[in-house]
């Protein structure tokens, strides 16, 4: 990473059922809000129900018209999308900076996004399907994310969609650094999209014994906890994260505030198709990036675990951790307070770590009352205060797709 330009964060931009923009979402996060309770937006009903994390209203009152009218005919997944990207675009300063549009590329992350608007559309017209709404062939494609930004932004640079399940938020960062470190681009928008679930999809992950809970189908609140030997699988949480990227001197030239620091990436694949896990993989993907960060791993202050409650899942990382040298780092869960947000993890994640980091605070993971590992630093009931310098933050994905990132505080820049 010395050699080449070095990466800043210049702007981030969040929507989680906990909290909605960045200064809620760390007030959230710090004070351990949660969300959960029974999934009810129409397309998910089941009996009994899933258990999740739904946004409850889109804060739509800073959109401009003509985004109000893209509004309408867009699926849930691009109206999130839109409205996240313009508080990161906002956060920027790309509203007043002279970027050429050419010159700024966006990467969204996530693939079948929008499952539950399909089967919706399935349902309604089954009976008479001339009738389907031409805006559907529009919205079935993945692109309608990255087309619906282009527009609503006017973003003219390389654009593309990037699929790596659970670890695709992760992916598109890691993607959007390398369209700008090879000169294509100047700015680019990483974004991880809403997954937007239908039943089908929460009962297939259910069956696969990826999803929770059925431990604690009468106590929605104490379904999610990773880390915690009580947990019997993921929760589902919706929500959407976008970030800024862009070279540092980039930034310097046009007088940005600078966020964070992305300082190296490791990214591959443990030759498996199925679900579980694989230590070698995870450990692998950590040390890429330390390496590339030119970072040893007693140097990381702190972890942002890929932490999802499944009991396979977090123990194959908590030996991860061990392996690569990281046992000394304090841990927390994201997921544990936002619940799963499946494609936009890893962007919602680094969003979490660079505003901890900022805060001086790290968040408590819920539920986590009885740790699979005790003698680990877990940040567990309550926010603690820390100074951390250097981050690394986890997303491991379906089909032994594992990823790290490497962040740096920004007071360093």
């Amino acid at each position: 990473m010395s050699q080449l330009s070095p990466l800043v964060i210049t702007g981030v931009g969040i929507a989680t059922a906990i909290g909605q923009g960045k200064a809620n979402f760390i007030e959230a996060l710090l004070a351990g809000k949660t969300a959960f309770g029974y999934l009810q937006r129409p397309g998910r009903e089941a009996a009994p129900p899933f258990i999740g994390a739904e946004i409850a209203t889109l804060a739509t009152a800073a959109l401009q018209p003509e985004h109000n009218r893209m509004l309408r005919s867009a699926s849930l997944s691009t109206q999130l999308a839109l409205l996240v990207a313009l508080e990161a675009w906002q956060d920027a300063q790309l509203d007043r900076a002279q970027v050429h549009p050419e010159r700024i590329g966006v990467v969204v992350g996530g693939s079948n996004v929008q499952q539950r608007e399909q089967v919706q559309t399935w349902q309604r017209h089954a009976a008479n399907p001339q009738f389907v709404s031409p805006s559907y062939g529009l919205a079935l494609w993945d692109s309608d994310l990255v087309g619906g930004l282009s527009q609503a932004l006017q973003i003219r640079g390389e654009g593309h969609s990037v699929g790596a399940a659970s670890a695709s938020g992760a992916m598109a960062i890691i993607q959007a650094a390398r369209q700008i470190q090879s000169g294509r681009t100047d700015v680019c928008l990483a974004v991880g999209a809403l997954f937007d679930l239908s039943s089908w999809e929460c009962q297939g992950l259910r069956n696969l014994g990826a999803m929770g809970s059925t431990r604690f189908q009468d106590q929605p609140e104490a379904a999610c906890r990773p880390f915690d030997r009580e947990s019997d699988g993921f929760i589902y949480g919706e929500g959407c994260g976008v970030i800024v990227l862009e070279r540092a001197e980039h930034a310097q030239r046009r007088g940005a505030q600078v966020v964070g620091r992305l300082l190296g990436w490791g990214s591959g694949l443990d030759g498996n198709r199925q679900a579980n896990p694989n230590q070698a993989g995870e450990m692998q993907a950590m040390g890429t990036a330390l390496q590339m960060a030119g970072l040893r791993a007693d140097q990381i202050n702190y972890v942002n675990t890929h932490g999802t409650s499944s009991p396979l899942g977090d123990k194959t990382e908590v030996a991860a951790l061990k392996a690569v040298g990281l046992a000394h780092a304090p841990l927390n869960a994201t997921k544990s307070l936002t619940g799963h947000t499946l494609t936009a993890a890893g962007v919602i994640e680094t969003i979490a770590t660079i505003l901890q980091m900022q805060a001086g605070h790290l968040h408590p993971t819920h539920n986590l009352v009885d740790p699979i590992d005790p003698d680990l630093p877990w940040i567990r009931q309550s926010a603690v205060a820390a100074t951390v310098d250097y981050a690394l933050s986890n997303s491991f994905g379906f089909g032994g797709i594992n990823t790290t990132l490497v962040l740096g505080r920004d007071a360093q820049c």
